[in-house]
């Protein structure tokens, strides 16, 4: 969420074009702002940030 959050901010978007982009509904995006981790699942994050043109690399130790 915070690699979205920071990519939002980077790039000076309102939620409703970060909604567009990342392929979501705007209350969504202000999910994701306000941190509301229960709200969504790993694979729906992982979308959304490979969306932002970011790279996602998972590791499990």
């Amino acid at each position: 969420m915070t690699e979205i959050v920071s990519w939002i901010n980077a790039h000076n978007l309102k939620q409703a074009q970060a909604a567009e982009i990342l392929g979501i509904t705007r209350p969504r995006v202000s999910d994701v702002v306000n941190q509301k981790t229960p709200k969504f699942t790993v694979d729906s994050l992982v979308d959304m940030v490979l969306r932002t043109g970011k790279h996602v690399q998972l590791s499990v130790q």
